[in-house]
């Protein structure tokens, strides 16, 4: 079995999604007051910065593997990225109007929470379907 970036970034994102979600399962009610605290914060927070520099160290790395050692079916997971980190820099140029968003889901969504547990379960097995048959 031959290893492209693409492969490894698959198996890594599929690998972070289910922590997450069995954090989310497990431990619901402390992973979103956990959350919550960390955007109700008038700056970022640590935890919040490590995660930006994820998003964004993700981003370049697959925009090099793209423009260096494209592979078939490579520009799912570009975009994916592309889209997902983009969207993350919200949180690095507009902080206090984007944390006071995810705050305000947190305090209503009640129930709907799951959802999210679900749908980031859902990505999981598509990234580790790419990582394993497709690249």
């Amino acid at each position: 079995m031959e290893w492209s970036l693409f492969k490894v970034f698959s198996i890594v994102l599929a690998f972070s999604a289910f922590i997450k979600v069995f954090i989310g399962v497990l431990f619901h009610d402390q992973l979103y007051t956990w959350a919550r605290r960390q955007y109700a914060q008038k700056k970022r927070t640590a935890s919040v910065n490590a995660l930006l520099i994820y998003a964004m160290a993700l981003l370049i790395l697959v925009w090099i593997e793209t423009l260096t050692s494209y592979i078939a079916n490579g520009w799912i997971l570009t975009a994916f990225i592309t889209i997902a980190s983009l969207k993350s820099l919200n949180l690095l140029f507009s902080w206090q109007k984007t944390a006071e968003k995810f705050v305000s889901f947190i305090d209503n969504a009640g129930k709907k929470l799951w959802f999210v547990d679900l749908a980031v379960g859902i990505l999981g097995i598509l990234f580790l379907y790419l990582g394993l048959w497709i690249y």
